[in-house]
């Protein structure tokens, strides 16, 4: 009689992760892996007695995993670039027959543990992914009750385990410290001594600020007392507005920005100050640099202009997160997966969409 193996023990023999098990068993997915090595897990799982996975959904184990991405305030997140990422993801887990569904949550202190009470009443999903704010009182152990398979997505300055003390979550951190310092070295030395930050005055601003500053080391240089023009607070500004807010507050403090040479901005704060800087004459890569961050997608192809972009490819980043989702669904171990953000210098993803156009 044959041994029966786990999915986890092929995987160990073929030396790939379990879900590349599970798509290779898979007939609506094996695509995706090469011939050889998709004959090889296939044979190893026949000497072995392993079924695929929707060999036991068509039998006793049917079953159409669902995993919940619990969003905050929906109309912000689905726009500014993260309806393409939620776009993408969706595709990815559809194509392997995996249910995406939206959850709000209030964020607010006042709402937010009654607002995981209500996902508890609800019918559980498999895996959640989920953002900082839910970082909050007795949400993260709640949600425990429901699920061990929790992946909490983090713009770290650091890739050690965050908060130790919920041993039993997930981490998909965005690591841009690399991407960051990059970005920084291809503004003349000249310039950066005339660096500063221009954004939204929230959590995501002082996370960039504090990683900026902590590169300074590395490039040989002190941005400890790099200044900052920051807006908004914690108001939330609808995205159709976003832009004309910024352009307002660059007009108002432009005799303080004109006296910069290098900007790290975030979001539409980078194309408001760019055209107000070269409405007023500037030239962008002689006059100034500038640094923001944009989503890298073929459904949007990044804009014409003489912006340095860290870019988070869409593809990618959807593919990454993918594989850990179902690498939880094999086996809720915790685990850590860190993706790093792409560097795409001024002109340069323009000059290679208009080579794909020839």
């Amino acid at each position: 009689m044959k041994q029966r193996v786990t999915g986890e023990q092929i995987a160990k023999l073929a030396k790939v992760s379990p879900s590349t098990v599970s798509r290779a068993l898979n007939p609506d997915q094996a695509w995706r892996i090469s011939r050889a090595k998709r004959e090889e897990i296939r044979l190893l799982s026949g000497q072995f007695g392993l079924r695929s996975r929707s060999a036991r959904r068509a039998g006793v184990f049917l079953k159409t995993f669902r995993i919940a991405l619990l969003l905050g305030s929906m109309e912000r997140d689905l726009s500014q670039g993260q309806n393409l990422a939620i776009r993408h993801l969706c595709d990815r887990l559809q194509a392997s027959g995996y249910i995406l569904e939206l959850i709000r949550v209030d964020f607010s202190p006042q709402k937010l543990v009654s607002s995981v009470k209500n996902i508890l009443r609800s019918k559980e999903a498999d895996v959640y992914v989920i953002g900082g704010g839910l970082l909050k009182g007795q949400s993260l152990e709640f949600l425990h009750k429901i699920s061990s398979r929790l992946i909490l997505r983090l713009n770290a300055q650091s890739v050690r385990n965050p908060y130790p003390e919920f041993h039993w979550l997930s981490y998909f951190i965005r690591d841009d410290r690399e991407t960051i310092r990059e970005a920084l070295r291809s503004i003349p030395k000249s310039m950066l001594s005339g660096l500063v930050y221009f954004g939204r005055d929230n959590l995501s601003s002082r996370t960039k600020i504090a990683t900026i500053r902590s590169c300074g080391t590395a490039l040989g240089r002190d941005f400890s007392a790099m200044p900052s023009i920051l807006f908004g607070g914690n108001d939330d500004i609808p995205h159709d507005r976003y832009y004309r807010i910024a352009r307002r507050i660059v007009i108002e403090n432009y005799d303080r920005l004109s006296g910069f040479s290098a900007f790290f901005c975030s979001g539409q704060s980078a194309y408001a100050l760019y055209d107000e800087l070269v409405a007023r004459g500037r030239k962008p890569g002689k006059d100034f640099h500038m640094i923001t961050y944009e989503w890298k997608s073929p459904l949007r192809p990044l804009p014409d202009d003489g912006v340095n972009y860290i870019c988070y490819d869409l593809d990618a980043e959807s593919d990454k997160l993918c594989e850990q989702i179902f690498n939880l669904i094999d086996d809720p171990t915790p685990r850590t997966v860190v993706f790093k953000p792409l560097f795409i210098p001024a002109g340069q993803e323009v000059a290679a969409q208009h080579e794909e156009k020839l």
